[in-house]
């Protein structure tokens, strides 16, 4: 069993009976459990395991072997609670997962490919924290001789996603790494197996944001993917970002809405006194007030959708019943009085 899987994310296991322990607490066996007492073990996809000092290591398939080995042998768990969630099968469809088919490969590297395909787009998908660690280890383990700019175009190819999303995962595992690292989850009393880790990738793609923990506001590369990315004078903003984000004074309750509005607080020195005095983002928001730069972005946005709809016009009042005629003036209309107020305010005498 490979103590490195990246289904582990920040959690470290060891042992193999760590390993056991930790997928049987995350991994929902159940499913396979009652697959097998089902139609017992189908063997139509095998392990896909390495050998490392002397013995085999599983990379692809811990889940279904340790599925397996608590099936065969329910006390490698310490908890009786644990264990009680094991069922008891049949002996014909215990026979099935006596011998489990697996191909053995040369290398890490080798299987790592389809490895990564698999969880990361494919039919069994890694959270994206597990996909950020099974990035980073990959990247760092392409050929140092390589360039970033060469190394990353591999892992892009090899994981089938979009490097800007690869580039974002890997800089924000980095900083997660630091903030372990430097005991800011055990300080925040933050449960590191719990953190929702899309708030933060996300969050860093906002300049403001980056620059809040001392990060370049130039948009992110490769060059950021590197060991303690925040730097020390940036360590308290770092926790802090961090209280925010997680745990008991998490601001986060709708990442889509919520987000967004930190991004905005982030951006402005008055709502960031407000939110560390008061902890309130509505309250916080309020004093950051409107950029200039969303606004303008909201209007662009307004613009390409009228475009749009300029262009389909035609076509679709053709289509539409009266009722939809109908309704389709009320909103021309209050388009139209809407752009008049807008324009009045930029009008010059």
């Amino acid at each position: 069993m490979d103590q490195a899987n990246p289904r582990f994310g920040l959690t470290q296991a060891d042992t193999e009976a760590e390993a056991l322990e930790i997928l049987a607490e995350t991994a929902n066996l159940k499913e396979l459990w009652d697959s097998i007492a089902e139609r017992g073990y189908e063997p139509f996809e095998p392990l896909v395991a390495v050998e490392e000092g002397g013995r085999l290591v599983v990379l692809e398939g811990n889940r279904r072997l340790a599925a397996v080995k608590l099936l065969l042998d329910p006390d490698l768990l310490n908890k009786e609670a644990a264990r009680r969630r094991i069922p008891r099968l049949p002996a014909d469809k215990l026979a099935t997962c006596q011998n489990l088919p697996v191909i053995i490969v040369r290398s890490r590297d080798e299987a790592a490919g389809y490895i990564g395909f698999k969880h990361v787009n494919g039919p069994a998908r890694w959270s994206s924290l597990a996909k950020a660690k099974f990035g980073v280890d990959f990247y760092e383990s392409l050929s140092q001789q390589q360039s970033p700019h060469e190394r990353m175009k591999s892992l892009t190819k090899q994981l089938g996603d979009s490097r800007g999303l690869i580039v974002r995962l890997l800089v924000a595992y980095k900083i997660v790494l630091q903030c372990s690292r430097l005991g800011i989850f055990e300080r925040l009393d933050i449960d590191e197996g719990d953190i929702e880790f899309s708030h933060l990738y996300t969050l860093i793609n906002n300049p403001d944001s980056r620059a809040f923990i001392g990060l370049s506001r130039a948009p992110l590369s490769e060059s950021m993917i590197r060991d303690n990315p925040v730097p020390d004078t940036h360590h308290a903003e770092l926790a802090q970002l961090m209280s925010w984000l997680y745990g008991e004074r998490s601001v986060i309750k709708a990442q889509g809405t919520d987000r967004p509005r930190l991004q905005r607080v982030l951006a402005s020195d008055a709502g960031l006194r407000e939110l560390k005095v008061t902890g309130d983002l509505g309250s916080a928001e309020a004093v950051a007030g409107l950029k200039s730069d969303d606004w303008l972005e909201m209007l662009a946005k307004a613009a390409t959708i009228l475009t749009k709809a300029t262009t389909d016009a035609a076509v679709v009042s053709v289509e539409l019943p009266e009722e939809g005629t109908e309704q389709a003036r009320s909103l021309i209309k209050r388009i139209e009085l809407q752009t008049r107020q807008i324009k009045s305010v930029f009008t010059t005498e």
